[in-house]
């Protein structure tokens, strides 16, 4: 597992997190996570390799079954599903 900093309060992590950090979030080791990443099931990295905490709880949920009210495109846009129907009927 890794290492949270000892000055971070307990349960405290980083909107933005590096592999290891994002598989211990999502409760896998490393190897996992990256066979779960090649899968389609956990969002891509960033260009610098951060992991964004808020699209692996998307993806978490969306794997749960919980309905995730929005579609993330490319990892940067968020798209509203309504913004979609709007776009089409144009």
């Amino acid at each position: 597992m890794p290492k949270t900093p000892r000055s971070w309060p307990i349960g405290a992590l980083p909107r933005r997190m590096t592999l290891e950090i994002a598989a211990y979030y999502c409760g896998c080791c490393p190897t996992k996570f990256r066979d779960e990443l090649k899968a389609g099931r956990y969002p891509r990295p960033d260009p610098d390799g951060r992991f964004d905490r808020k699209l692996l709880d998307e993806a978490i949920d969306r794997g749960n079954g919980t309905p995730v009210p929005e579609v993330i495109v490319n990892n940067w846009k968020v798209v509203r599903p309504n913004a979609q129907r709007k776009a089409a009927r144009r």
